[in-house]
């Protein structure tokens, strides 16, 4: 955001000298910023104030590509942020002040990848951050945050960590198609539920010593396309190793990229629960290899109400009496516990502007649509499916045309999918919002 500020005040400074060596009297006009437009769009939560800028914006005759080159450009950092060890660094977040630890790398270099770590119950993120610069062999940007218990399951430290991660991007030239989330022990809870919940915004998922219950392996299915490497002890004797064997098979029943370490060796201190140092040779090696796709042609997605953000580019916006999961932390935080219904959603980008769509406890669904794999000129055609129970099976119902018509871009879809975490790669250029209640009681009536 500095560098457009400086972009804006320079460009004032030069008018004004224009203005200045003019031979005759002229007015001076105030010039209209369209970055600086931009800027405040993205710094607001405001919708009136996004809706003045839209019309300005329009009224201007700024178009997404202009926009786009703007969005470029926030994300360009300096090169005089602090590098090597930091281990007792704060974040400010909800009136509360957080540590962590980050390490990296001397020089920095352009598209450095970087590595989340969380820690375990008693641990801390400056405790943890030393064994892992070994490990690493100075390759990877590391960020080790710190929460109380390593409760990394709650809401609170859910939202911690991706502020963390937005901060670190806006100040080191992070590749945004190379961050790792892992954790060891309460740490793991929390990169299997993060990695479920936000399967889009990671390279790769790593938990280590630690599991999922049976109820929340249904998320699984959101990983398909985020690749897992499973570290655990046979002899683990705080996580069942049953648990983590029957989530590496709910994984590779999907198809899903999943390597499964599974050792025998026991440590002095808690017996199987620990990560044995003739592990990491390899998992450097796989993390080495690892670079999201930020588009994949197939999408599948369970959503609870209490996580309902867009994936990749299909986004569950309505769903049938969903259930509202979430684990209390050791910080006071408003909670949204009950019972219901979990919704699938299945997506799939056949090319030419065709879209194959089916979904079970799915009220209303949208799809983001890029130019660079749409063309705006032609119509879009959406097929839907709704699933349904046939006895011990789901099964497809009819399919039916719920989509076909022509897609005007929208600079809102634009600026918002860029807000939330000032992605280049999702880039979206409009969206389809379309409703299931109307489609599935058309198709029962006929």
């Amino acid at each position: 955001m500095g560098l457009l500020k400086n972009i804006l005040i320079a460009f004032t400074l030069l008018t004004v000298l224009a203005c200045t060596t003019a031979t005759k009297p002229t007015t001076v006009r105030t010039s209209y910023s369209s970055a600086a437009d931009i800027d405040l769009f993205l710094s607001t939560s405001d919708e009136n104030i996004e809706n003045q800028v839209l019309d300005r914006l329009k009224s201007h005759g700024v178009d997404s590509v202009q926009i786009k080159q703007f969005l470029r450009a926030t994300l360009l950092v300096s090169n005089d942020n602090p590098v090597g060890m930091q281990s007792n660094l704060k974040l400010k977040m909800n009136k509360k002040t957080y540590s962590y630890a980050l390490y990296v790398p001397e020089p920095t270099k352009p598209n450095m990848p970087m590595i989340v770590i969380m820690h375990g119950m008693g641990g801390s993120g400056a405790n943890t951050i030393q064994k892992w610069i070994e490990r690493l062999e100075n390759k990877f940007v590391i960020l080790c945050p710190t929460y109380p218990i390593g409760a990394w399951w709650s809401k609170n430290s859910e939202n911690f960590v991706l502020q963390l991660i937005r901060e670190i991007r806006a100040k080191y030239p992070i590749d945004s198609n190379r961050i790792f989330l892992s954790g060891l022990s309460n740490g793991a809870i929390g990169a299997y539920l993060m990695g479920m919940f936000y399967p889009d915004q990671f390279a790769g998922v790593v938990p280590i010593a630690g599991g999922i219950t049976k109820r929340l392996m249904s998320f699984l299915v959101n990983l398909n396309n985020t690749p897992m490497y499973i570290i655990q002890g046979e002899f683990d004797p705080i996580f069942p190793i049953e648990l983590t064997r029957r989530t590496y098979k709910i994984l590779s029943d999907f198809k899903s990229p999943v390597i499964f370490r599974e050792h025998k060796e026991r440590g002095a201190a808690h017996g199987g629960h620990f990560l044995p140092e003739s592990e990491v040779s390899a998992l450097v090696e796989w993390l080495s290899k690892q670079k999201r796709n930020p588009s994949p042609k197939v999408v599948r997605i369970t959503r609870e109400e209490n996580h309902m953000k867009r994936v990749f580019w299909a986004r569950v916006s309505k769903g049938l009496k969903l259930a509202a999961l979430q684990i209390p932390g050791p910080e006071m935080e408003p909670l949204n516990i009950h019972d219901g219904k979990i919704a699938t959603l299945f997506a799939i980008d056949k090319g030419n502007n065709r879209f194959m769509v089916r979904g079970k406890n799915v009220l209303e669904f949208e799809l983001y649509l890029s130019s660079d794999y749409i063309d705006f000129n032609k119509p879009v055609v959406v097929t839907f499916q709704d699933i349904q129970d046939k006895g011990d099976k789901l099964a497809p119902g009819e399919k039916f045309v719920a989509y076909n018509k022509k897609v005007e871009k929208n600079m809102r879809v634009l600026l918002r999918s860029f807000k939330g975490f000032h992605d280049e790669n999702f880039f979206y250029d409009a969206k389809i919002t379309i409703s299931t209640q109307n489609l599935v009681r058309f198709a029962a009536s006929r």
